[in-house]
């Protein structure tokens, strides 16, 4: 069984881990780091007008919907929610293809360990707000691959 307060305190260091790793990407050169704070169904709260997240529902199932970031040419981005360890990232699929496509998610409720899940129906979303943000992963390879 999952102790608790481990689970709690990894969430705690994904989230450290990622805020540092963005803390040193805003730090090279050109790449430009972008950021938005977002209210559950995909309204932007704060941030930056560069990031424009497009909500997706489900025709047959108003408690599921599915997020993605407009394209932005030359950018990345990586969402995460405000409150990690109450959601599980499920990863969309575009309907005739074979396999998932990152650029299309949504968070639902961890399952309870020894719950049998299965069957047609998708379970619903999670309401958390999210932050999601973009850089310039050229900029990066530059960095890195620059002769000293």
């Amino acid at each position: 069984m999952i102790d608790p307060i481990s689970a709690v305190s990894g969430s705690f260091g994904i989230a450290l881990t990622l805020v540092d790793f963005f803390g040193y990407v805003r730090r090279v050169r050109g790449a430009d780091v972008v950021s938005a704070y977002f209210k559950w169904d995909g309204t932007r709260l704060e941030g930056s007008d560069r990031i424009t997240v497009e909500k997706h529902p489900n025709a047959d199932n108003d408690a599921v919907w599915w997020f993605a970031v407009k394209d932005q040419p030359g950018y990345v981005f990586v969402r995460m929610p405000v409150i990690e360890s109450c959601a599980y990232e499920l990863v969309g699929m575009i309907q005739g293809e074979k396999n998932p496509d990152s650029q299309y998610w949504r968070w639902v409720a961890p399952q309870r360990p020894g719950v049998i899940v299965g069957g047609q129906e998708e379970p619903p979303n999670v309401k958390v707000d999210f932050i999601v943000v973009g850089y310039r992963p050229q900029a990066l390879i530059k960095h890195f691959s620059r002769s000293k």
